[in-house]
């Protein structure tokens, strides 16, 4: 950990306080593929390195990782002809843009701890008021906005860090910067400031690592800004980001209670085959991809809540969301573990969750017995948190209801 002196924070945009980078890379690939025959890899890698940059540096960059040519000419294309083509489709689509998982939250105890917060963002200002136009207010609060135009140099550059710290009239040195992308990461610690990853590439945090990063967050829930503050200060007194956490002695670890529920729901599929074979422990996993804007909701970690099936009774049930690092899956999975002896599977049959608390975010594990332990002792945690208020209540919830004959499936 770095010196613990810091006073102000400095808050990237997109990945870190709104859930764009799909969206831009989903919009961006499609444009890339349609313009030339690439590998999707080569294409999936060449977004990942530039992401965090300013949008024409960005576009620049890309199209000579890709070499991308004008279909019409066959010369090398144009970074302002792809950015226009990328800004017809995005302009349209960021009301589809949600904030990240824990922002909310961050941004309220830092209002509430008087922290001053500036945003330091790649987009440009021309950008900025559509990609917020669904948040009204969530900037309000920062002591200043520094944007992409206002700086000669983008990032990696730290020149918009140091402009942001300018403004705010403070020692570089006293700035925490909460970062998803190893460029932004690059900058501020170019900056010379403490840096935050929050990684938006996922299973990649060797590269956070390797650009400088004093910690490596999964989500802004698991933030701990008080570590970089001076021990025993009464600024640190204010920061305690785990002071609406739950504490019990019926619970083995404390639990953090989500702002709203999150409501998922479909089909149960089969998965790795590994819950009941391997760990002992049968997980119903449901499919990630028609479930984007639930899962997306939802930062990689364990969480709990209630489970409903077809005929009537709520389980409690606790699940895991992301990339499972012990395993190491090739892509995201949703695995609720209810915690209840069935006496055969039911694939097919719909699975509605309630997601009301969060426990801890993923982990590696040494062993198996340690994945295992691990695991059991989140069930344990679930079960004792879902007999206390306010996650009890959530039992009743009307999505666990199903009308007769509704959401039964074929497999058994």
């Amino acid at each position: 950990m770095t010196a613990r002196d810091a006073t102000h924070v400095i808050l990237d945009l997109d990945g870190t306080l709104i859930n764009t980078e799909q969206l831009v890379d989903e919009v961006v690939s499609a444009i890339v593929h349609d313009l030339a025959d690439r590998d999707p890899k080569a294409v999936r890698d060449a977004l990942e390195r530039v992401r965090g940059m300013r949008p024409r540096d960005g576009s620049e960059r890309l199209i000579d990782l890709l070499q991308l040519t004008d279909p019409k000419t066959s010369a090398h294309a144009s970074a302002d002809a792809l950015l226009a083509l990328t800004e017809a489709k995005l302009n349209a689509r960021w009301g589809e843009v949600a904030l990240m998982p824990g922002a909310s939250r961050l941004l309220r105890f830092f209002a509430d701890a008087e922290i001053p917060v500036a945003l330091a963002t790649s987009t440009p200002a021309k950008y900025l008021a559509a990609k917020m136009a669904s948040h009204a207010g969530v900037l309000d609060g920062m002591r200043c906005v520094c944007t992409g135009d206002e700086v000669e140099r983008g990032k990696p550059d730290p020149e918009i860090f140091r402009l942001a710290a300018s403004r705010l009239g403070v020692d570089p040195a006293r700035c925490v910067v909460i970062e998803d992308t190893p460029l932004g990461v690059r900058a501020a610690k170019a900056a010379g400031m403490h840096v935050v990853a929050v990684p938006s590439i996922a299973k990649r945090d060797d590269l956070y690592v390797d650009a400088g990063a004093d910690v490596v967050i999964s989500s802004l829930y698991d933030l701990d800004f008080a570590a970089f503050l001076p021990a025993g200060s009464s600024l640190a007194a204010r920061c305690d980001m785990r002071s609406d956490w739950i504490a019990h002695e019926t619970l083995l670890d404390p639990v953090l209670p989500l702002p709203e529920i999150v409501r998922v729901g479909g089909a149960v599929v089969k998965g790795f085959g590994r819950g009941s074979k391997v760990l002992g422990i049968p997980t119903a996993n449901l499919d990630a991809t028609p479930l984007k804007l639930q899962s997306d909701a939802l930062a990689p970690g364990i969480y709990f809540g209630h489970a409903a099936l077809p005929g009537g009774r709520i389980y409690d049930m606790v699940m895991s969301i992301g990339w499972n690092p012990f395993f190491d899956n090739a892509r995201k999975t949703i695995e609720p573990w209810l915690l209840h002896e069935f006496e055969s599977d039911f694939y097919d049959v719909e699975l509605r969750l309630t997601v009301v608390g969060y426990v801890r975010p993923e982990a590696n594990f040494t062993t198996l017995e340690c994945l295992i332990a691990r695991i059991r002792r989140d069930g344990d945690v679930a079960s004792a948190a879902l007999r206390m208020e306010p996650f009890a209540a959530h039992r009743n919830d009307a999505f666990l209801t199903f009308e007769a004959g509704e959401g039964e499936g074929g497999g058994g």
